[in-house]
């Protein structure tokens, strides 16, 4: 049997990532846990940006993650949306294994 691939780091994750399973169960839709389509097509039009999710930070705190690619300073992105602090992780490009 083959080795699974390794991950790279994962600590822009607020805990460990959940395996997914074939037919269980979505998680609990919580609408304030999503942005508008509009909005995500927005901070994906941004140069660099290749993912935005929304996630609690350690004191319960929802935040907007952006994932940044490029190596340099992102001056370009927001510091807030839709009234919640924003969190830019990265580095590295998002590829599916």
């Amino acid at each position: 049997m083959a080795t699974p691939p390794k991950l790279g780091s994962v600590d822009f994750l607020s805990g460990q990532p959940a395996p997914v399973q074939p037919g269980a169960p979505a998680p609990a839709d919580d609408a304030a846990d999503r942005l508008p389509a509009k909005q995500v097509a927005a901070l994906m039009a941004l140069r660099g940006v290749d993912g935005v999710w929304i996630e609690r930070d350690p004191s319960g705190q929802r935040v907007v993650v952006i994932h940044y690619t490029p190596l340099d300073q992102p001056t370009h992105l927001p510091l807030q949306v839709n009234g919640l602090p924003t969190r830019i992780v990265g580095g590295e490009p998002i590829r599916a294994l």
